[in-house]
């Protein structure tokens, strides 16, 4: 779970600093308040971020299925401790029962769901837990958990049909490496053999052609290496909280292609979110709030909070969009309709029916551009190695015959 720095002033007025994990930003304030705490400024811990206790994190697999079995009992009449009982015993092993297990205890202790959810250290998202907040207070907790695991599920079903899209490349791909490297390995030192016996000059000249294009192979190693390794280290720095994720999100939405789907796939969640809020009555300001958690990527989470904030200083909604560079000018346009009839919450509801069209035709695309890709890009490698290998060894063995 997310650390934040909390520099505060109690009720004597001294100041301290305290360090408190929680899901948000938001809900660190909260909690400050609760306790009768003035908070003079908070900023994200360096290190902050785990998932929980020793590095565990629930599934989205389990959370969904908890929140199946939670949507579809309190829907029951059955009151929220009952359920979780009835669920311990449904779920009698494994990563559900376990935060079953710490929900009720926290429950039983006189905790709220919200909290004892921020509290699991499972890494529950800050959207889940900020959505069962307002749930609870204005109780619709039902509803809440009905919308939340038919997003999960949504979510899984998207993320199903992305990773079954590459697939095939990555198998394509692991067999051209594997290939590469038994010609390195086995072939090349067999031909070498072999021209060597032939004499000293085609042997040199074997080796010359094969020592091209070793080097050749190693740099284009070294290149996916190279690539791999920085990858890994914009994933490792995307993971911690502070400037250094900002600045990553911020990069990888200035990446053409990429920032088009990722824009679109953000988009849907968050409009999902803003749907389930604003439909279940709560204000756009607080929405908002709630609603960004929603956004994993930093950056779009910030231009959500900064348009609260112009909301909250007397902008209209629309305009708050508007002057965000972040979002589509689709959003601003369909929030001045919204604005007009009254109904912001059908708007956001037009909005994640859209983007859910726009994100499976983006998926479509790929999964039917991805063969035509390889075909031409292991076709072009073919001509290479035809070209400065193949025609190279028998152009050398024709001068011998």
């Amino acid at each position: 779970m997310p650390a934040y720095l909390c520099r505060v002033a109690n009720d004597s007025g001294k100041i301290e600093e305290l360090r408190r994990e929680a899901a948000t930003e938001d809900s660190c304030l909260r909690e400050c308040a609760s306790q009768g705490l003035f908070v003079i400024s908070v900023r994200a811990a360096e290190g902050g971020g785990a998932a929980g206790r020793g590095g565990e994190r629930i599934s989205r697999k389990s959370l969904s299925e908890v929140t199946d079995i939670l949507a579809l009992m309190l829907a029951s009449g059955l009151s929220l401790k009952d359920s979780l009982e009835i669920a311990q015993g449904i779920f009698d092993r494994g990563e559900s029962n376990a935060l079953i297990a710490r929900l009720l205890g926290r429950l039983r202790k006189g905790s709220s769901f919200a909290d004892a959810l921020e509290a699991s250290g499972v890494g529950i998202p800050p959207f889940y837990s900020g959505m069962v907040r307002i749930g609870e207070r204005i109780g619709t907790l039902d509803q809440v958990l009905a919308r939340l695991s038919s997003f999960l599920k949504e979510e899984k079903a998207l993320r199903e049909r992305f990773s079954s899209a590459l697939i095939y490349p990555c198998i394509v791909l692991g067999v051209a490496a594997a290939c590469a490297v038994f010609i390195v390995a086995f072939l090349f030192p067999r031909l070498e053999e072999i021209f060597s016996d032939l004499g000293p000059a085609m042997g040199g000249n074997v080796r010359n052609i094969m020592g091209g294009m070793r080097v050749a192979l190693l740099i284009a190693g070294f290149i996916a290496l190279a690539l791999g390794a920085a990858i890994a280290a914009l994933t490792l720095a995307r993971r911690k909280e502070g400037r250094k994720a900002l600045r990553v999100d911020s990069l990888v939405l200035s990446v053409p292609l990429v920032s088009r789907f990722l824009v679109r796939r953000e988009i849907l969640n968050f409009a999902f979110a803003m749907e389930a809020l604003t439909s279940a009555g709560v204000s756009v300001e607080e929405a908002l709030s709630e609603g960004s958690g929603a956004l994993t990527n930093r950056a779009l989470k910030r231009a959500a909070l900064d348009v609260r904030d112009r909301l909250l200083k007397g902008e209209k909604l629309s305009a708050a969009f508007a002057a965000s560079p972040a979002f589509p000018e689709r959003i601003a346009r369909w929030m001045g309709v919204g604005e007009r009839i009254g109904h912001v919450e059908k708007v956001f509801g037009q909005l994640r029916a859209y983007y859910q069209q726009e994100v499976e035709k983006w998926i479509s695309r790929i999964m039917a551009l991805i063969e035509p890709v390889l075909i031409v890009g292991l076709g072009i490698v073919i001509i290479l190695f035809v070209v400065f290998f193949i025609v190279p060894i028998f152009s050398l063995y024709g001068n011998v015959m």
